[in-house]
C-alpha cells in the first residue's frame, strides 16, 4: 500500500516569494532616492563653488577697476589739467577676458557724474517748492499741460534739426524763478529721450512730480503729485519723502511708464547724494543735449549735440569755458549752468559679469575714489 508524503512547505512558497520581492522593491526604492538625494546635493554643491569661484572672480575685477582708476589718479598728478574723459583707459570697452577655469570675465567703468544726478534736482532753499539737497528725487508723470503754456512744442526732441532759438511761453517764463538748474535739465533730457522723448509740458510735469515725490513736506507742486495721489490710487502705496536710494525707485512715481523709464535710467542716477557736477567730457549725447542755455527750454538739437560730442573727442573742449563759449552756447546766458559743470570725477560704475560652466553672475559696484585709494560703496547683483 503506497500513501504521498504530505508537502507541509508548499504553501508557503508563494508568501517566499512575495516577500523577496518586496525586499528587492524597496531595495531599489531606497537605492533611486538615494541616488536622487546625491545628485541634488551634488548639483547643489557644483553650483556653490562655481558661484563662490564666480564672486572670487567678479571681486577681482573690482580690484582691477580700482587700480585703474588709482593708476589714472596718479596721471592726473602729473598732467597740467586734471581731467577725466572717455580716452582714457578707465573708459575704454570692455573686452571679454578669459578665464583658467574656463569661460569668461566682462566690465564696464562707467562715470556716474557723466549722469544726471536725481538727488541734485531741488536745492537748499527755504521756499516750500524746494527741497533740501539731503533729500532725494523721483520721477512722475501726470501728463497734465501747464495752463497757461501756449508755446508749441514738438513732442520728438530728435526731430529738431535746428537750434531752439525760439522765445518760450508766458507761462514758462513767468515760472521760471520756481525751478532749479538740475531741474531744468531733467525737463530738456526728458525731451531728449529718441523715440519716448516727452512734450514740454509733459517734461515739466513729471519734474514736478519726481521733485514732490522725493520732498519731506505735504505740499503738492503745481502739477505734482502728493501723498493723497497716491494713497487713493488703485494700488495704494506713499511717496519715498526722502532721497532716492536707487534708480529703480523711478517706476514707482506716478505717471511713469515702462518706456520713459527705461529710456530714462542709463541717463541718471543717485550717487553721490549732494555736492557734485555733471563731467561734461563724460556726459552722454542725450545729456549733452540737455546742457543748453539757462533760458532754455528746449534741449539742444542732435546736429549741435553731436558737434559739440565731436569736437570733444578732438581736443577741443577740455574745461567749462570751453563748452560755454562754443559757438552753440556762446553769449547766451549760462550762470546758473555754469556751477553744475566740470571735468573732473569721482564716482564711477564697474558692470562686470562672470560666465563659469554655462553659469553666470552679474554684479554693480559704484566706485568712489578719493586722493589716496578708491573704495566700494554700495554693491548690488540686481539693479541699482
Amino acid at each position: 500500500m503506497c500513501c504521498r508524503r504530505p508537502e507541509p512547505y508548499r504553501s508557503q512558497r508563494g508568501a517566499a516569494l512575495i516577500i523577496a520581492m518586496l525586499v528587492f522593491a524597496l531595495s531599489a526604492t531606497l537605492l533611486v532616492a538615494l541616488q536622487r538625494e546625491f545628485s541634488l546635493a551634488l548639483q547643489r554643491g557644483t553650483h556653490q563653488l562655481f558661484s563662490e569661484q564666480a564672486w572670487a572672480y567678479l571681486i577681482g575685477a573690482e580690484e582691477l577697476a580700482k587700480l585703474a582708476l588709482q593708476t589714472d589718479t596718479l596721471l592726473d598728478a602729473r598732467s597740467a589739467t586734471a581731467a577725466d574723459h572717455l580716452g582714457e583707459l578707465w573708459a575704454q570697452p570692455a573686452t571679454p577676458y578669459p578665464l583658467a577655469a574656463g569661460g569668461w570675465m566682462t566690465g564696464q567703468l562707467t562715470d556716474l557724474q557723466g549722469r544726471i544726478n536725481l538727488n541734485m534736482l531741488v536745492k537748499a532753499s527755504g521756499n516750500q517748492n524746494q527741497l533740501t539737497t539731503n533729500q532725494r528725487p523721483i520721477g512722475d508723470d501726470t501728463r497734465e499741460a501747464s495752463a497757461g503754456d501756449t508755446r508749441t512744442q514738438p513732442s520728438q526732441g530728435d526731430n529738431q534739426s535746428g537750434r531752439e532759438d525760439e522765445p518760450v511761453g508766458q507761462s514758462a517764463i513767468g515760472e521760471a524763478d520756481r525751478w532749479t538748474a538740475t531741474q531744468k535739465l531733467l525737463i530738456r533730457l526728458l525731451q531728449a529721450l529718441g523715440d519716448v522723448s516727452l512734450p514740454l509740458d509733459e517734461a515739466m510735469t513729471l519734474t514736478e512730480a519726481i521733485s514732490d515725490f522725493i520732498d519731506r513736506d505735504a505740499n503738492r507742486r503745481q502739477n505734482g503729485a502728493e501723498v493723497d495721489e497716491y494713497r487713493y490710487a488703485d494700488f495704494p502705496y506713499l511717496p519715498a519723502n526722502r532721497a532716492l536710494a536707487s534708480v529703480s525707485e523711478l517706476r514707482s512715481v506716478r505717471g511713469m511708464t515702462p518706456e520713459v523709464y527705461e529710456a530714462l535710467a542709463p541717463l541718471v542716477t543717485v550717487w553721490p547724494e549732494r555736492n557734485t557736477q555733471l563731467n561734461i567730457l563724460t556726459a552722454p549725447l542725450p545729456v549733452l543735449r540737455a546742457l543748453n542755455a539757462d533760458d532754455q527750454w528746449a534741449p539742444l538739437s542732435v546736429m549741435d549735440a553731436e558737434r559739440l560730442a565731436e569736437r570733444r573727442q578732438e581736443g577741443g573742449i577740455t574745461e567749462v569755458r570751453d563748452l560755454l563759449t562754443d559757438p552753440i552756447l556762446e553769449g547766451r546766458p549760462s550762470a546758473e549752468l555754469e556751477p553744475l559743470l566740470d571735468i573732473r570725477s569721482d564716482w564711477f560704475l564697474l558692470d562686470a559679469s562672470v560666465e563659469l560652466v554655462d553659469r553666470q553672475r552679474h554684479l554693480f559696484t559704484v566706485l568712489r575714489r578719493g586722493t589716496d585709494t578708491t573704495v566700494a560703496v554700495f554693491r548690488s547683483e540686481g539693479e541699482l
